[in-house]
């Protein structure tokens, strides 16, 4: 075949597809969570925030937010020190996650995320650039760890601020990113609401 014959590839996949093709390479019912980072490649953090913080989106079993947001704090802090490709330690690369519960989580949020990504461009890029990801690797932590809090429905706000602040970091759109910042806020205020309500609560059946 000749090269003008040669089918054109598209130079770059928008976060949704590259998603759904990462997590159509598995065969097996589970994947691990070092697999999946590694078919994630050279997208880098923006990429693999996502793709960890999209699960914690939607409703999900009882645990999901605490083994997803180990591995999403872990990123957040390697953000926030400059590191440039992701890594885990090997106790968290070896949690299993399943193929079918990842395939239908994003069968529900693609086309949310699709969405946000018709209106990302490169904008307010200071904000989103180099200069800014150690800031934002930091509020990545924070969110995470208000996602890893063991409570049912708390974990959803603060993944979808850490999701489309990854989307604002692989857009180089630092209004998305603001978006994000001002969601994850939101959610981290309602995290601190439940807990603290349950505390003072536990506290008055004991005093």
């Amino acid at each position: 075949m000749s090269s003008s014959e040669t089918p054109s590839q598209p130079s770059h996949l928008r976060a949704s597809e590259f998603l759904r093709q990462v997590v159509g390479r598995f065969d097996e019912s589970e994947v691990s969570v070092g697999a999946l980072v590694d078919a994630i490649g050279d997208r880098a953090f923006g990429l693999v925030t996502l793709a960890f913080a999209v699960p914690n989106c939607i409703p999900g079993p009882p645990g999901v937010g605490s083994v997803l947001g180990v591995p999403l704090m872990i990123f957040g802090l390697q953000l926030a020190a400059g590191r440039r490709v992701p890594w885990l330690p090997a106790f968290v690369a070896r949690r299993r996650l399943k193929i079918a519960t990842l395939t239908r989580v994003l069968d529900f949020v693609g086309p949310v995320l699709q969405r946000i990504e018709r209106v990302c461009r490169p904008r307010a890029t200071t904000l989103a650039g180099p200069s800014a990801e150690r800031a934002l690797g930091l509020a990545v932590f924070c969110l995470a760890c208000a996602i890893a809090v063991p409570l049912p429905m708390t974990n959803l706000v603060p993944a979808v601020g850490i999701g489309i602040i990854s989307l604002g970091l692989l857009e180089e759109d630092g209004i998305t990113v603001l978006v994000g910042l001002v969601i994850g806020t939101i959610g981290m205020a309602i995290v601190f609401a439940v807990v603290y309500a349950i505390v003072f609560g536990v506290s008055l059946a004991f005093t």
